[in-house]
C-alpha cells in the first residue's frame, strides 16, 4: 500500500529566491514560490494559488503564529533533502501535501533531519509526506507539540524514521501512516476520531503513553514485516483497538475500555501482558491458526462479554496469570492452549468459570 502523492518539483526549483538582506534592512515578507536561503519569519499570513514555499539546505521558517494556505492545492513547504530544516509555530492548511521532501539526487550526501514544532496541520491531502521520491530520500522527521486535523493522511514516512511527541491527531483519515521500511516512535501523543490512527504497512512502531479515543481502528498493521509495539497507552470506543492480524505485536501495560475487539492477534503471533481490559465486548481474538508462539499473561478482565475466550487454540499460545472476574460471558475459555499457571476467575456469567487453564 502506497498513499499516493504525486507532485511536480519544477514550479518549485525555479522560484524566487530569497537570499539575505543587509543587516539593517527587515527582512521581507516572502511571497508565494519563493525558495529561503536564510532562515525567515513570515510577518503575515501567506495565501498561494500555486506553490508554497521552498527551504534551502540549513534553513529555519518561524511561521510566528501566521498560516500558509493553499486555494488549488499543490506543496505548502517543500524542504530539500541537504542540510536541516525546521518549521515552527504557525498552521499549514489547505495543500495537497503540506511538507514534503524536496530530493537532491546528485550528491552521496544522507538526507538531514527535519523538525517540527508548535505547528497545526489543517485540512490538507497529507501533512507530512516523509515518502521523499520513488519511495527514498525523505528527511528524518522528529514532531513536537504539534496537531493534525482533517487530512487524508496526518505523517507518512517510507524508508525513514519519525519521532512524533506531545502532539494531537485528530479527525483523520489516517492519522499515521508507516509503509515499506518506516519506523515511528509516538509518545505522550493523542489520536482522536480518526478512521485509523496508525496503519503500518511493512512498517514498524513503538506507541509509549499515548491515548487513542474514539478511532475506528487504533493501530492497525498491513503487509507481512515490520512489527510494533504499545506500552503505557490507553484505548477506549474503537471498533478494533490494535489489530496485530497481519504483523508481531508487543503490548503491555495498557488500558482497553468499551471497544467492540480490543486486541487481534494474528499468526505471527503476540506479546499480551499486564494490560486491563474493562467493558469491551471482545478482549482478545485470535484471526488465524498461529506460526509462532504468543503469550497472554498477567491481565486483568473486568465487565467484559467474555474475559478471555480464545478458541481455536493450541499449544503455541501460552496463558498464565490472568484475572478474569465479573464478566458477563466466561471467564477463561482456552482450550488447548499452554497453561503457564497462576490464572484467576470468578463471578463470571458462564460455568466452568475457566476452560483448558486451572484456575484457583
Amino acid at each position: 500500500m502506497r498513499v499516493p502523492v504525486i507532485l511536480s518539483c519544477l514550479a518549485l526549483t525555479s522560484a524566487t529566491v530569497l537570499v539575505a538582506a543587509p543587516a539593517s534592512a527587515a527582512q521581507p515578507q516572502p511571497t508565494c514560490g519563493s525558495t529561503l536561503t536564510v532562515d525567515t519569519v513570515l510577518r503575515a499570513d501567506l495565501v498561494c494559488a500555486g506553490p508554497g514555499l521552498v527551504l534551502g539546505p540549513d534553513v529555519d521558517l518561524d511561521l510566528r503564529g501566521h498560516t500558509l494556505r493553499g486555494t488549488a492545492g499543490d506543496t505548502g513547504l517543500a524542504v530539500t533533502s541537504l542540510g536541516t530544516a525546521s518549521i515552527k509555530n504557525g498552521t499549514l492548511s489547505g495543500w495537497d501535501t503540506a511538507l514534503r521532501t524536496l530530493v537532491i539526487w546528485d550528491t552521496e550526501d544522507s538526507p538531514g533531519p527535519l523538525t517540527v514544532d508548535r505547528v497545526s496541520f489543517r485540512d490538507n491531502g497529507t501533512g507530512i509526506d516523509g515518502t521523499g521520491e520513488l519511495g527514498v530520500g525523505a528527511k528524518k522527521a522528529t514532531v513536537s507539540r504539534s496537531t493534525f486535523t482533517n487530512n487524508g493522511v496526518g505523517l507518512s514516512a517510507e524508508v525513514t524514521t519519525a519521532k512524533i511527541d506531545h502532539t494531537v491527531f485528530a479527525d483523520n483519515t489516517v492519522g499515521v501512516f508507516g509503509d515499506t521500511g518506516a519506523g515511528a516512535t509516538i509518545t505522550d501523543t493523542r489520536f482522536l476520531r480518526n478512521d485509523r490512527a496508525i496503519l503500518l504497512n511493512e512498517g514498524s512502531a513503538e506507541v509509549m503513553r499515548s491515548t487513542f479515543i474514539a478511532n475506528r481502528q487504533g493501530v492497525a498493521s498491513e503487509g507481512y514485516l515490520g512489527g510494533f509495539t504499545v506500552a503505557d497507552s490507553s484505548f477506549t470506543g474503537s471498533d478494533v483497538a490494535v489489530d496485530g492480524t497481519a504483523i508481531a505485536a508487543g503490548i503491555t501495560g495498557s488500558t482497553f475500555v468499551a471497544n467492540t475487539t480490543a486486541v487481534q492477534i494474528g499468526r505471527w503471533g503476540s506479546t499480551v501482558t499486564s494490560n486491563t481490559f474493562r467493558a469491551n465486548q471482545t478482549t482478545i481474538s485470535l484471526v488465524a491458526v498461529l506460526e509462532s508462539p504468543s503469550f497472554v499473561q498477567d491481565n486483568t478482565f473486568r465487565l467484559n462479554g467474555d474475559g478471555l475466550k480464545l478458541d481455536p487454540a493450541d499449544a503455541l499460545l501460552s496463558v498464565g496469570g490472568n484475572d478474569a472476574r465479573f464478566n458477563a460471558g466466561w471467564g477463561i475459555d482456552t482450550p488447548g492452549v499452554t497453561d503457564l499457571g497462576g490464572n484467576t476467575a470468578s463471578h463470571n456469567g458462564n460455568q466452568p468459570q475457566c476452560v483448558g487453564v486451572v484456575c484457583s
